[in-house]
């Protein structure tokens, strides 16, 4: 019973640690990750070409738009608005997999895996 309790309190420790490799991008890096590179959600995929265009597809649906970096944080534009909409980007590597986060004013967060490099 003991083993099994300190099994789990292992368990439990290691799982914890994991969400503390999350890391806040700043500036330089949000551009070096994210230019070039495919991100991949659950039912999205986003890809960030080096000229500012950014191509979002979700359920067969294209949407293209511009993605920029102002100060620390990603900021995107999709038509028809003419608004940026900017948000922090963490990023966490587990097991040689890389999770890209955007967090909103609000706090909520949208994840996803980096498939590609940025360049």
């Amino acid at each position: 019973m003991k083993r099994l309790a300190l099994a789990t309190s292992l368990l439990v420790i290691l799982a914890g640690s994991a969400s503390t490799t999350e890391t806040a991008l700043k500036h330089a890096e949000i551009l070096s990750t994210l230019t070039g590179a495919t991100v991949a959600g659950p039912d999205w995929t986003q890809t960030f070409d080096k000229g500012g265009a950014t191509t979002y597809v979700a359920a067969g649906k294209q949407s293209v738009g511009r993605w920029d970096v102002q100060g620390d944080q990603y900021c995107s534009m999709w038509p028809p608005s003419d608004q940026w909409s900017c948000y922090a980007v963490t990023a966490e590597v587990v097991t040689g997999e890389t999770t890209i986060t955007w967090i909103a004013t609000d706090g909520s967060r949208e994840a996803g895996h980096l498939l590609t490099k940025g360049q």
